[in-house]
């Protein structure tokens, strides 16, 4: 009797082990999920709106703002900044990464938002502004919400691409729309090479718009 009772109490102390190392394994690789995170972005029908009332003018100002780590994203940025002849701005935090898997994580998860190096001074004469970034843990890198949030974005249709190993652009666009109240966010795009990238911007029917 006590040797069924002994074996109850370490089958029932392994699963609770085993539930507190899954929750924390979860919360580590998945920093985010437990956040509560909010999108109050523009709907479509809104968003449509702003994009045609831009597509209207003769001369569409576009900016191709963008962070990058190991130097992937700012190749597809510049592609992109070359195609539709729009200015380049590299998003840097004011102290840069040490360890960006052990930062960049507790920033994840603690949602904070980390100081900029420097920020658009010109923002008020972009009409569309392009935001690029690597996929960190499932999630935007928290130095794109500070760009977000430390801009007036209002009025401008605001496009989002991601570069990723494996993650879709779906992940980490909730941490993106988090900072994203009353904005009009378009065409979110995970980009793999820049082989995508002409018909991609293509579907966007911007080369035309710059082209004017």
């Amino acid at each position: 009797m006590k040797a069924g009772k002994s074996f109850i109490i370490v089958l029932v102390v392994l699963v609770v082990f085993i539930v507190i190392v899954f929750l924390g394994y979860s919360i580590y690789r998945y920093p985010a999920k437990f956040r509560n995170l909010s999108d109050n972005s523009l709907k479509e029908e809104e968003v449509k709106e702003v994009r045609s009332e831009i597509l209207k003018k003769e001369d569409v100002k576009i900016l191709v703002a963008y962070f990058s780590n190991s130097g992937t994203t700012e190749r597809m940025a510049s592609e992109i900044s070359t195609e539709l002849n729009a200015d380049l701005f590299e998003i840097k935090p004011k102290e840069a990464y040490s360890n960006i898997y052990t930062q960049g994580n507790n920033e994840i998860r603690n949602s904070a938002r980390p100081e900029l190096a420097e920020t658009v001074d010109n923002m008020d004469e972009y009409d569309v502004v392009f935001v690029g970034f690597p996929v960190w843990w499932h999630a935007t890198p928290a130095v794109i919400n500070t760009f977000l949030e430390s801009h007036d974005l209002s009025g401008k249709l605001i496009i989002p691409f991601c570069t990723s190993g494996g993650s879709d652009i779906d992940e980490p666009m909730p941490t993106f729309l988090d900072s994203c109240d009353g904005l009009a966010v378009f065409g979110e795009k995970r980009i793999t090479g820049t082989g995508e990238i002409t018909g991609w911007l293509e579907e966007l029917e911007l080369q035309s718009a710059t082209a004017q």
